[in-house]
Formats: structure tokens, sequence, C-alpha cells
């Protein structure tokens, strides 16, 4: 959180922002809104008025049609008057009430559409999950901005009323006190200067206690964060259950989990003590300018400067003015603060894309001849100082099987990032048929590759719109991909067909795969959407060498006379590839097919190769 401190103008241009946004969410316009702050206010003082008016006709013995008009307009006025207002109320309450989860929706569209780069960064994920820790946990944000700023309006123009009538209520000491001049000025000096004294007083208390209980709450952040993620996304995940139990890492984890908790709660117990003390402070405040403006009506009414309804049009008004008040006071003091939560929410949307997105259209070709070159191409990581690849040169065309090889951490899975543009180079140029691929429409460059990823992630939707990622599909083409990867007797057990979910998470009548038909699923995704380029990025490590040489060998039918490229640290898996890429150290070190690599004894290929090839024959006579 940025603690640098906002200026007026920067407060008032991020909360116009996000009320322009909170009307562009909520089915109501600023017409309703207007017409819900002036029907609550003419439902607090309509009762003051009316009853003032019905005693002092009692008073004054009026006539019994007069005080019959009072009686109605008094009671069915009120009884209109408050259905209108609970009518909007309910609007009112309506349409806030999924304000947060709207705007949220934006914050997955922006985290969906931003440089890949960021996707990969802590800070900028961090601050993501922040924002929602702040929203859910605290209410701050874009709902307190709806809840508060209406309301602090609204207050507003209740006091601005109820002020209107302490003015008038001071005005008749002209008649308390006729002929005594000094005495007119000395009493209204001296009201206005304590009344304004007090108003000070409890505003300065309620703004200092906020500004402490938003600091706790901003220390809060972290830990939720931390207690969130061990809670979600470690102790309730299935995965990490088996490694909870094999290393009994309950204690720990209680303990951690518990340490979290207690500091979180420290910090929510020193709110309440705050809010407790603010309140304290505030109920005394109100007691004082309650007992001054009662001092002044009843000198006022000793004097008979006003009438017997006056008494209670006024005492009314006085009650209104110190609610609404402390009410404007304390959501007025967190509006203020609340605004460093509303510009971190737009903070995050206005992240720029770096990544310049191209304009020229890619070329349709019916002969799909592409060539990729990666010329002189250098790349660091963001924040890093040290080159994954250095001085990388390669090229190779469409159709060809190119298989990437070497140690890990040499720069393959990089290699794969870059020809798919989610991230740029840091020197040199990647060229598409001698055209550098910043230049293309970044869109249309995307849609030439079709990834199976080795952190593949397949979701917990309808088997058909897994595979077309699209609720709308061609269920025969689905049908087919399917029974091409070898998915063709599960799509027969299929309860619901293609409409049947995958797993169990959401659905109890959804069927939970395996993990090597989860892999067959990522690549009938890929094979779907008919790219030229077909990936497969170690998507089957997790698997023995002969179960993914055979994926990697029945893919390799699949993909025909696409170019396919190849990702694997384990050399027999890709033997069936006449042009092998060996990396190292972020270099293209070797190339060449199986045969001619394994010829050059002095080269990492060979090394690599007899070292596996030992492993495994050890491996299987240790059997």
């Amino acid at each position: 959180m940025d603690e640098k401190k906002m200026s007026w103008q920067e407060m008032i241009k991020v909360n116009l922002r996000g009320i322009r946004l909170i009307y562009s969410l909520i089915p109501w316009n600023m017409f309703l809104t207007v017409l819900y702050v002036v029907i609550d206010v003419i439902y607090s003082y309509w009762s003051y008025f009316f009853l003032a008016r019905f005693v002092d006709d009692i008073v004054m013995h009026a006539s019994r049609d007069v005080l019959l008009t009072d009686m109605l307009l008094l009671v069915v006025g009120q009884i209109v008057v408050n259905l209108l207002f609970k009518s909007m109320q309910m609007y009112y309450f309506y349409g806030g009430s999924n304000v947060w989860e709207e705007a949220n929706a934006y914050l997955d569209q922006k985290l969906m559409s931003m440089d890949y780069e960021y996707m990969e960064s802590e800070t900028i994920q961090n601050k993501r999950r922040d924002i929602d820790a702040m929203a859910r946990n605290n209410g701050g944000g874009l709902t307190i901005l709806f809840w508060y700023a209406t309301p602090v309006i609204e207050r507003a123009l209740q006091m601005l009323v109820a002020f209107g009538y302490m003015i008038h209520l001071i005005s008749r000491c002209n008649i308390a006190f006729s002929g005594e001049p000094w005495k007119i000025l000395s009493f209204i000096g001296g009201f206005i200067l304590m009344f304004a004294i007090l108003l000070f007083i409890s505003m300065k208390k309620n703004q200092m206690a906020q500004e402490k209980i938003y600091q706790y709450n901003e220390e809060n952040l972290p830990k939720f964060r931390q207690y969130n993620f061990y809670l979600n996304e470690y102790i309730g995940k299935e995965e990490c259950g088996k490694t909870v139990r094999m290393f009994h890492q309950q204690k720990l984890l209680c303990g951690r989990t518990s340490n979290l908790y207690q500091k979180i709660h420290e910090n929510i117990n020193r709110i309440s003590k705050v809010d407790q003390d603010r309140s304290q402070w505030v109920e005394a405040i109100e007691v004082s300018i309650s007992g001054l403006i009662y001092l002044l009506l009843g000198i006022m009414v000793l004097k008979k400067a006003v009438t017997i309804g006056s008494v209670c049009m006024y005492a009314g008004c006085i009650t209104n003015f110190l609610w609404h008040f402390r009410m404007w006071n304390s959501q007025w003091v967190e509006l203020v603060e609340n605004t460093k939560y509303v510009k971190m929410y737009f903070d995050f949307l206005d992240i720029p894309n770096q990544k310049y997105q191209g304009t020229i259209p890619v070329e349709k070709r019916d002969d799909d001849q592409f060539m990729i070159e990666f010329n002189h191409v250098s790349f660091r990581y963001p924040g890093s100082d040290q080159d994954v690849l250095k001085d990388f040169s390669i090229k190779f065309r469409i159709g060809e099987r190119l298989a990437v090889v070497g140690k890990n951490g040499s720069g393959k899975t990089t290699f794969i990032k870059l020809l798919c543009r989610l991230y740029d180079p840091t020197e040199g140029e990647i060229r598409l048929n001698g055209i550098d691929i910043r230049k293309f429409d970044y869109k249309e460059y995307l849609s030439l590759f079709s990834v199976v990823f080795q952190d593949f992630k397949i979701p917990a939707l309808p088997l058909g719109e897994t595979i077309a990622v699209s609720s709308e599909y061609e269920e025969e083409n689905v049908r087919a991909v399917l029974k091409r990867v070898g998915l063709g007797d599960l799509l027969e057990k299929m309860p619901q067909g293609l409409e049947t979910p995958l797993y169990t998470d959401f659905d109890k009548n959804g069927v939970d795969i395996s993990g090597g038909e989860a892999q067959k699923v990522a690549i009938a995704r890929a094979l779907y959407h008919d790219t030229p380029f077909v990936i497969l990025d170690e998507p089957t490590a997790a698997l023995d060498p002969l179960a993914e040489y055979e994926i990697y060998s029945k893919f390799d039918e699949l993909v025909g006379s696409k170019t396919a490229v190849y990702i694997s640290h384990r050399l027999s898996s890709c033997q069936f590839c006449n042009d092998i890429l060996v990396i190292d150290g972020g270099k293209a070190v070797q190339r060449g097919s199986h045969e001619e690599l394994v010829q050059e004894k002095n080269g990492l290929y060979y090394t690599l190769w007899h070292t596996q090839a030992r492993y495994y024959q050890e491996a299987q006579e240790g059997c």
C-alpha cells in the first residue's frame, strides 16, 4: 500500500470514478438516487412539522375540521411517505447487494487480459489478493463507496434542514431579549462558539479513531492473505492431504494458522477498543450539544419566544441533527480513508500492458508454409539480471518435428514462452516468415499455436466446453477428436455425454478423471483448435519414460502435417523426431537427428543419453 497522502483533488477524482463505475453496474440511475435522498429527508421531518402544527392548533383551540386535517396530514402523510421511503430503500439495498461481485469481475477480466509476465509476478498477484481480502474481510473499496457516498450526501442534507431550524430558533432570541442587543449578541455568540467547539472535537476524535482502525486493517491484510493461503490453498487441497499426513504436518500447520489468527484477532481487539473509545467520546459530546440546545429551547419557552408546538418540532430537529451528524461524521471519515482502497482497485485496472500488440494480420496461407526464426535472441525475466537464453538462434519450418531437450533449468520452457509471445525477447528478434512477430496482431499470432503446458489445468466444466473452450461447438468435431486421442470409451461412459461435467468439485453428477485421462483431454483440446503449430511442453513429466514415449509417439501420429514441438528432459521420448535441438545454459549447443547426435561423444546429448540409459538399466536391474 502506497502511504503517500492523496490531495483532495485526487480523492475527489478517484471517488467520482468509483461512483461512475458503480452506477454502470447497478440497475438504477442518478435520478433514483436523488429521489431516494429527497424522500428520506421528507420522511425524517414530516412528523416533526405536522406534529408541531397539530399541537399549536390544539393550544389555539382550532376548529374540529382544522384538527382533523392536521391529523390526516400527520398520520396518512407519514404512512404514504414511509411506504415510498421503504420502497426506495429496498431498491437501493437490492442495487448494492452485488456491487463487489460485479466489480470483482472487472479484476478477473484484467487478470486474464494483462501481459502474461504480470501473471508470474508475485507482486501483482499479491495486489490482487489484497484487494480481494480488503473487500471481503473489511468491506473496503467500492463496497464502502456505494453504501456511504449517497448517505453522506443525504445526511448532509438532513443536517442542513435541521440546522436551518436551529438558526430559526436562535433568531427568536431577538424576541426573548427584546431591547437588550448586548445580551442577544452574547447569547448567540456564546452558543455558536460552544456548538462549533463541540462539533470540531467530535469530528477530530472520529477522524483519529478511523485512521487507527484503517491502520490496523491494513496490518491485517498480509496476515489474512497468509491465513487464507494455508486454510484454502494448502490444508483444504486434496493433493496436499497426503503430504500433511505422511510428514505429520498437522502440528506445524495448526501452530502457524493459530499464530496468524491470534495476530489478526489482536488487531481486531484493538479496533474494537478504538471504536468503543470513539463511541464514548461521541456520546459525551452529543449529550453536551443536546444540553446546550435544550437550554436554549427552555429559555425561548420561558421568554415565550416559541410556541408549545414549536418545542416538539425543534426537539425533533435537535435529535435528528445529532443522529445524522454522528453518522455523517463517521461515514465521511471512512470515505476519506477508504479512498486509498478505491485507488488500489483502479490502480490494478490501470496496470498498462507493455507488450506491443501489433497491427499486421497474420498471412493466411493455403500451404501452411511458415518459417520461424530466432535471431540472436537473449532473454531475462523481469527483475532479474541473469539471461535465461543467450544469443539464441534457430530456424524451423511448418510440418517439421522439433524436439527440444536439455537439463532442467536449461531454458526449454522459456523458449516456448518466447515462441508463443507470452514474453518478448530482451534482445534480438523472433521472426515469422521474415517479419518480427511483435508487428503482427497479437491475438492473430497467438491463434497459430495450440500448447499443452507442463502445468496444464483442466477446469471443472462440461467435457464438450472444455475441449472447445466455448459454450457453443460442433459436437461431431469434439467427438471425433476425443476418439482420436483414445477417449472414445470414456465418452461412452459419460452419463450426459459431452454435457457431463468433469470432476465433482461443483456438481455431484460430474465424473472424476485420472491424470492420464486429463492429459488426453488437454491434448484433445489442443488438436480441436486445428492450429498450424502444436506444442507439448513436458505435460507428461510425472509419468514414467515408457508411458511418456507412448503418448509422444501417439501424439506424433495425430499431428499429421502440422509443425510439432516437443519439450522433454527425457531424450528417449523424442527419438522419433528427425530434428532435435539441445539447449544448455540458455544456448543452442547441438542440433540434429538422434543418430547424428549420439555419435558426437564430446556433445551434451551423448552424455545425457548414456547417463539416462544407464540409470534406467540400473533401475530395471534393481527391480
